[in-house]
């Protein structure tokens, strides 16, 4: 894999066998005329003679060839931890106060997201303030790696799960905590609705942390705010509190119903249904660490979740794609692939995983003007596989090129 930066003054002209613009419609072939970090022109055909010297300095426009190549827009990760490394957790938290080496470990971590073709990630939260750091790094450029968007502190009521993600809180410090997170400059709010999928007994979630009212207080602030909200909500009545509550996405979703798919179709409520976590602790040297009845409990809930994904898809839900890399035996950016093969075995067509992995998760982001689809003016977000992924979307994982702008669009 080779890293474009794009600078400001630099001007490439793409020549690709196919070229896929983050619509519903198939690839063509086709050039890609980028200046400035962004795409300035896009045209049919393989002729590239009108792009071969600039309007102004007539100097020679360098052109890269990219034969049995795709051009697709750059891949966006909808959850990730950046303050775990997806390997060992309790060492992972010991680095939070050792600097210099987590520095070097998620420095390590942007590089693989990056490679893999995955621009842009939004941040889950932790106790430390790790992501939002991260964030302000790569955004001042003391860091490379993808866009960073970060939560900060997620929301948790105090006592119950999440005491890594955040500090515990009471029913009257909702909207303090809001606002002390807004002053912070995070990008939106992360809400745990409920606990997480048991591993031993199968359909067992920890209960709401929330009630209704509460959730309502919180999505309310976040608003006024101009914060959107990710809500990590597994089993059916988490999930329809957060709907209820008015929620931008659901996070995980484990035993949700068909009914909760309705009612966040009609509400516009996006999903980010996270499989590869629960499905990859039965391959390869994890499976090793449970029982077999644990094995067989896991592996209900993770092909379960992907019947529900299709169910999803047909209901008109919203569906992004988030690996919560981070998150134990799921590396940063080594986990995406794994998580499009499985909507792949949910039964979503190459052009629906694509949009998954692309245009609507821009829209989860609210980068809708800037990712998610290859437009004259937009930032030249941008990645060449070789092969042709609308027709077999394994071809995603041999990642040839990926192209980022170096200017600061956020």
């Amino acid at each position: 894999m080779s890293l474009i930066n794009l600078g400001p003054g630099q001007t490439l002209l793409i020549k690709a066998s196919r070229i896929w613009r983050g619509t519903p419609a198939p690839p063509q072939e086709g050039l890609i005329y980028v200046q400035g970090g962004k795409v300035i022109a896009i045209s049919a055909g393989n002729d590239p003679e009108e792009y071969l010297c600039t309007d102004h300095s007539r100097e020679p426009v360098p052109v890269l060839e990219l034969p049995n190549c795709t051009v697709v827009p750059g891949f966006i990760d909808c959850h990730v931890h950046l303050a775990l490394d997806g390997r060992d957790f309790s060492r992972a938290q010991q680095q939070w106060t050792a600097r210099g080496e987590l520095l070097e470990r998620v420095k390590a971590d942007l590089t693989n997201t990056l490679e893999q073709g995955i621009v842009a990630v939004r941040d889950g939260g932790d106790r430390a303030g790790i992501g939002l750091e991260v964030k302000q790094l790569v955004a001042t450029g003391r860091l490379a790696g993808p866009l960073v968007l970060a939560c900060g502190h997620a929301l948790h009521r105090q006592g119950r799960y999440g005491s890594f993600l955040g500090p515990g809180l009471t029913p009257g410090e909702l909207e303090k905590a809001v606002d002390s997170l807004a002053r912070q400059g995070v990008d939106h709010l992360k809400v745990l609705v409920s606990g997480i999928v048991s591993f031993s007994g199968y359909g067992q979630v920890g209960g709401p942390q929330f009630t209704r009212d509460e959730l309502q207080r919180i999505v309310y602030r976040a608003r006024s705010r101009g914060l959107r909200v990710m809500a990590h909500a597994s089993g059916d009545d988490a999930v329809r509190l957060a709907v209820e509550a008015g929620v931008d996405s659901i996070e995980h979703g484990y035993f949700l119903s068909e009914e909760s798919l309705h009612y966040m179709a009609a509400r516009g409520i996006a999903w980010v249904p996270t499989v590869i976590p629960v499905a990859g602790q039965v391959r390869g040297k994890w499976r090793a660490q449970y029982t077999a009845r644990e094995i067989e409990v896991i592996t209900r809930t993770w092909r379960r979740q992907v019947e529900m994904i299709k169910k999803a898809l047909e209901m008109g839900v919203t569906l992004g794609v988030g690996t919560d890399a981070g998150a134990t035996g799921v590396c940063h950016g080594q986990g995406f692939l794994e998580e499009l093969l499985l909507y792949r075995e949910a039964g979503l067509s190459p052009a629906d995983i694509l949009l998954a992995a692309t245009r609507n998760g821009a829209a989860i982001l609210g980068l809708e003007h800037m990712l998610g689809r290859i437009e004259p003016g937009r930032p030249a977000f941008l990645v060449a596989v070789e092969g042709n992924p609308w027709e077999d979307v394994s071809a995603l994982a041999r990642v040839k090129y990926v192209f980022r702008p170096v200017c600061s669009y956020i």
